[in-house]
């Protein structure tokens, strides 16, 4: 009797245990999802990264598990507060908690699996060749950038017509001037490169398909926005975004939510050997960083996206047409301002060969043999085949490594707008690579205020129908001619509109709110992009558009350090004001 109340008492004391650590797991679990209650009604489902884990805290999922060793694959610091991300020499010390805990989760990625750790090591050894050869090549001279006449002034493009000015060679030529030694420097700094570069990768080092972005900082909200956008049109590609330093990682971001989008941060340190690397002895910045972007992702075949792009549909289809072997840029508006030295820096300069007097000042340079085509190109976009283009991206690389001291003076001689635009182009046209240049125009988009056209972005159009527009219009040639032709090509179905580039504003509602872009100092709102949008895309973008923010910051309530210091409630009141009042003016789209 007396072991039998013993036993029963026993069984109620294990009872209650069992019951207490079932309460206690089930609370565990409750934090876990509390801090994305309503992702269930959302096309974006945020988990633990790690898939083996699923829901379950991860330091319940890893107890009695090895953890990492931090020694392995140790990544090196960028400066601390230098916004390009630059490395510097030596370990990291005394790294605040936050960063720790950052460094934490981007070791794990490549200790976790064997294949990503052979990744990792197979590129060091691969990047650090080529940063080598990078750093080798640094022009003897410093260009002078000096412009006897004046710089350059970016003029839009238009068809070529009798009464519009020529941009020959003599009128190209008289703006930068270099002297001949600065031309000899920078012609042996392209001779070596073209010579070091390997035409491949490592076998193994890429594969697949996917879209690159460059994040870090506020980016991060924009590249946020666009992946999206990506996935409510049913893109299916996975994504990589490059983040620069540890500053701009935001660990909720690259751990949670942009894993349960398909979609992995890329640390640009980690990608580098350590202190021994030559990437400690370069300083990155800028357009750099969108040839680190696609060089160091893990795809084979990649769509660079700048963040501030917003898809109208998905671009998975681009991959599945023969223009993914090309390097494909879209067009923009403005001329070709390239100094036409540069085509003798890589030894392709073709003179004269004319059997008749031919007055080549009537002839723009970039229609001749060699010559990179006009318009100028835009970066915003970008599809590159890194098994057939390898060498045009390194190329590229180093134009942009070289642009701020060398190459962007050259390619843009002082115009407004100077940068990468033409780096890849070049690259291209240099190695000798195929590549195809979107033919139609990009839309100007914008808006009617106090009577002028404000331009805010601009609209790009799809490679594939483009491609396939112009074959048919070429086919037409064969057998029309005159008004005739021109009266069939305008019944043929024009490319759709694939890609809004937001640049100027950016897509941050609150900054919008505060520069007036969307609302005025009246109350006045404002759509950014006019009223043809649905016209263009088939339905209400903007619309479309703040619907995505407002799952994200006020649905979703994700954390995003863009806004970290802006009121929730105020900021979603803003959201949700403008999104209501665009819903209520869908009926005058056109």
């Amino acid at each position: 009797m007396v072991r039998a109340r013993w036993l029963a008492r026993r069984h109620r004391v294990v009872t209650t245990l069992c019951l207490a650590l079932s309460l206690v797991v089930l609370f565990l679990l409750t934090l876990s999802f509390d801090w994305n209650s309503e992702a269930s009604s959302s096309l974006i489902s945020v988990k633990n990264p790690d898939d083996s884990c699923g829901w379950l805290p991860s330091f319940l999922c890893n107890w009695g598990s090895q953890q990492p060793s931090s020694s392995s694959s140790e990544p090196y610091e960028p400066k601390a507060s230098n916004p390009s991300g630059s490395p510097k020499t030596g370990q990291p010390t005394n790294l605040p908690e936050s960063d720790k805990r950052k460094l934490e989760y981007i070791r794990s990625y490549y200790t976790k699996s064997k294949e990503n750790k052979q990744r990792l090591e197979k590129g060091q050894k691969f990047y650090d060749g080529i940063l080598n050869i990078v750093r080798s090549a640094k022009p003897e001279s410093v260009l002078q950038q000096s412009y006897p006449n004046g710089q350059m002034i970016a003029e839009r493009y238009v068809m070529r017509d009798e009464s519009l000015r020529t941009y020959s060679k003599s009128y190209l030529s008289g703006f930068l001037e270099l002297s001949d030694k600065e031309f000899n420097d920078l012609k042996t700094s392209h001779d070596y490169v073209i010579d070091k570069f390997p035409e491949k990768a490592p076998a193994g080092l890429y594969s697949g398909d996917g879209i690159v972005f460059v994040g870090g900082g506020k980016f991060n909200w924009l590249t946020l926005l666009s992946i999206r956008a990506l996935r409510a049109e049913g893109c299916a590609l996975p994504i990589e975004i490059l983040i620069p330093t540890i500053d701009e990682y935001e660990l909720q971001l690259c751990s949670r939510v942009f894993p349960a989008m398909n979609a992995r941060c890329i640390y640009l340190p980690m990608q580098f050997k350590g202190e021994q690397s030559s990437a400690t002895k370069l300083e990155f910045s800028g357009y750099q960083y969108k040839c680190l972007a696609i060089l160091l992702s893990s795809f084979e075949n990649v769509l660079l996206l700048d963040s501030d792009n917003v898809a109208a549909y998905a671009p998975d289809h681009l991959f599945k047409k023969n223009l993914s072997s090309r390097s494909v840029a879209n067009v923009k508006l403005s001329q070709t301002e390239l100094l036409p030295k540069y085509d003798e820096t890589y030894g392709e300069y073709h003179p004269q060969s004319h059997q008749e007097p031919l007055d080549l000042d009537k002839i723009p340079l970039h229609e001749r043999l060699g010559a990179i085509p006009e318009p100028s190109s835009e970066s915003g976009q970008l599809m590159i085949s890194k098994n057939s283009h390898m060498k045009e991206l390194l190329l590229a690389l180093y134009y942009n490594y070289y642009g701020p001291s060398h190459y962007y003076p050259l390619f843009s001689q002082g115009a407004q707008g100077e940068g990468d635009k033409e780096t890849f182009l070049a690259a291209t046209i240099v190695t000798s690579k195929s590549y195809y240049q979107v033919g139609k125009f990009v839309d100007a988009l914008g808006n009617i205020r106090d009577n002028n056209f404000n331009g805010n972005g601009m609209g790009q159009f799809d490679p594939v129908e483009d491609y396939n527009w112009q074959k048919k219009k070429e086919e037409l040639r064969k057998t029309l001619s005159g008004d005739e032709y021109y009266e069939a090509i305008g019944k043929l179905p024009k490319p759709k509109m694939i890609f809004v580039h937001a640049n100027v504003p950016k897509l941050n509602p609150w900054t919008m709110k505060n520069k007036f872009d969307t609302v005025d100092e009246n109350g006045n709102r404002y759509r950014l992009y006019g009223l043809g949008m649905r016209e263009r895309t088939g339905v209400d973008f903007e619309g479309v558009v703040w619907g995505h923010m407002d799952t994200l910051l006020c649905v979703l309530n994700l954390a995003i350090d863009a806004f970290k210091d802006i009121d929730r409630k105020e900021l979603c009141a803003e959201i949700k004001e403008h999104k209501e009042w665009l819903k209520s003016t869908e009926h005058t789209l056109e």
